[in-house]
């Protein structure tokens, strides 16, 4: 379906926030506006098979690709390769607003897996 009314859109109550998913579950690319709570954030995690795109609406994110982090703005994107662990917190005082995009998985493939008792995610923040 090429047009995708707000109407359509599902909204999820989580921890951290509120994520807007859109043309989700769907197949092809999705999408979701996430909003991130101070002290917040997705933990570590990776989409098996899936690519994504993260956009920086509003508010600073601590973004982490694999052991390297940057605090991004609004305007700031990161491409994050399919089957890298990756996390978002929200690294300022006001609510952080984010746009994703990931593409489809090949194959049955969960949406994402949670690594964040792992080491080294587990640890890597306090260092």
């Amino acid at each position: 379906m090429p047009f995708l009314p707000k109407s359509a859109h599902t909204h999820e109550a989580v921890a951290q926030g509120v994520n807007t998913w859109i043309n989700w579950p769907g197949e092809g690319l999705f999408g979701a506006r996430a909003t991130i709570k101070p002290g917040m954030g997705h933990d570590f995690h990776y989409h098996p098979g899936r690519e994504e795109l993260i956009y920086v609406l509003a508010g600073e994110v601590e973004q982490w690709i694999g052991e390297e982090k940057r605090v991004l703005e609004p305007g700031d994107a990161v491409v994050i390769p399919a089957d890298v662990v990756h996390a978002s917190f929200n690294f300022g005082g006001a609510e952080a607003v984010i746009f994703v995009v990931l593409t489809e998985a090949q194959g049955e493939q969960p949406l994402g897996v949670d690594v964040a008792q792992d080491e080294p995610w587990r640890s890597l923040r306090g260092q």
